[in-house]
C-alpha cells in the first residue's frame, strides 16, 4: 500500500488487503495505470504472490479494461486473465520470468484471439548476441484463432523466438537509473502459422542495424505459398501494387513436383505438416549461434524476407519500411 501511495504513475480508488490464506497481496479498485495519452483503466485488479513462490506476483485481470495507447482509448474484454512475473530479489529485481494467460480477447467488440499465452525467461546471452545487448530473454507464443482484418480465417502462431535487449528490466529501470529496454535483435528457429489448411514456417534473424533499425535476413517455408501471399495481399500485409510481382517471384521458386495418385490422397495439410520444420515454443534456443536459413526441403517454398538500408523486402520485392529497434545514436 506504502509503495503504490508513492508510486506517481499507479492510483487506486482504494486498497485493502487480499483475505485468501493461500496468497499475500492486495485488492484495488478503481485502478489508473500511465497517464492520458498511455496508460490503463481497470475496475478492479488483485495483486499477489502464492506463499509457496513469494517472489512471483501474478495480477489478476478483470474482465473489462480500458487501454489508452497515445491517447486512443481501446476497450479491451477477456476471459480467465491472469499475468504474472517473477523477480530476483538478489539481482536488483531483475524479471527472471514473465507470462501473459488469457481468452476469448476482444477490442472494442471486436474478437482478436480465441486463447493467448505469451511466456519468458531469463537467459545467458550467448556468443550470438547483438552488439549493445546486455540482457536475453527465451519467449514461447502460443496464439489461437487470430483475428487480422482482410485475413480470410481466424490464425494461429505457436513457437519460440529469442530476444536480446539493451537493459535488464528491474528495480534500476523502475527507479530511472537506466533507460527502459529496447530491442537489439531477435531470432528464431522456427515460428508456425497455420491459416486454415495453409501452414508456414518463419526461421531467421534480425538485430539493429548503425541507425536502429531492424536488418537481417529471415525465410518463410510453405507449400502454400501463393495462397499465403494472396490472402497477405488482401490483410493489407503486402501492397496491392506488388502483388503481381510476388505472384512471379513464387512461381520462379516453385519447384513443387506434380503429386501421384497415391499423393493426391493426401490432405495438403497433413503434407506441410510432415514438410514444415516443427515449432516449439518450449524449445530451448542455441544462444552461441546465430540462426541460418535451412534449404527448402522437397515440395516447399522458401520465401526470403530481407530487411536492409531501413526497407523490408520480400525476395526483391519491396513491402514497406523495417521497424526502429532502437534509437538512433
Amino acid at each position: 500500500r506504502d509503495a503504490l501511495a508513492a508510486s506517481p504513475d499507479i492510483n487506486a480508488a482504494s486498497v485493502t488487503a487480499l483475505r485468501d490464506p493461500g496468497r499475500i497481496g492486495l485488492h484495488m479498485t478503481g485502478v489508473e495505470i500511465g497517464d492520458a495519452q498511455n496508460g490503463l483503466s481497470a475496475p478492479d485488479l488483485n495483486v499477489y504472490a502464492p506463499l509457496t513462490a513469494p517472489t512471483t506476483m501474478t495480477v489478476a485481470l478483470p474482465a473489462q479494461m480500458d487501454l489508452r495507447v497515445d491517447a486512443v482509448p481501446m476497450q479491451i474484454t477477456l476471459t480467465e486473465g491472469l499475468a504474472h512475473a517473477t523477480i530476483a530479489p538478489t539481482h536488483e529485481m531483475a524479471i527472471q520470468r514473465a507470462g501473459v494467460h488469457a481468452q476469448a480477447v476482444a477490442v472494442d467488440g471486436v474478437p482478436m484471439a480465441d486463447a493467448l499465452d505469451l511466456n519468458i525467461r531469463l537467459v545467458h546471452m550467448g556468443a550470438a548476441a547483438p552488439a549493445g545487448s546486455r540482457a536475453a530473454y527465451a519467449v514461447g507464443i502460443a496464439a489461437d484463432g487470430l483475428m487480422i482484418g482482410g485475413l480470410p480465417d481466424r490464425l494461429d502462431v505457436t513457437g519460440p523466438i529469442q530476444l536480446w535487449l539493451t537493459e535488464v528490466p528491474g528495480q534500476p529501470m523502475l527507479e530511472g537509473r537506466v533507460p527502459p529496454p529496447a530491442l537489439t535483435g531477435l531470432q528464431t528457429q522456427g515460428v508456425r502459422f497455420v491459416l486454415g489448411d495453409m501452414q508456414a514456417t518463419l526461421v531467421g534473424r534480425i538485430q539493429a542495424d548503425a541507425e536502429g533499425f531492424a536488418e537481417g535476413e529471415a525465410a518463410f517455408y510453405t507449400a502454400d505459398a501463393r495462397p499465403f501471399v494472396d490472402a497477405a495481399v488482401q490483410a493489407g500485409l503486402i501492397p496491392q501494387d506488388a502483388a503481381m510481382l510476388m505472384g512471379a517471384l513464387v512461381k520462379n521458386l516453385s519447384e513443387t513436383p506434380v503429386p501421384s495418385d497415391a499423393e493426391a490422397a493426401t490432405t495438403r495439410k497433413q503434407a506441410a505438416a510432415e514438410l514444415l520444420p516443427q515449432a516449439d515454443p518450449n524449445l530451448i534456443p542455441d544462444l552461441d549461434q546465430a540462426v541460418a536459413l535451412p534449404p527448402a526441403q522437397k515440395g516447399q517454398i522458401r520465401l526470403p524476407l530481407i530487411l536492409k538500408d531501413g526497407k523490408i523486402r520480400l525476395g526483391p520485392v519491396p513491402i514497406g519500411p523495417a521497424p526502429r529497434l532502437i534509437a538512433a545514436p
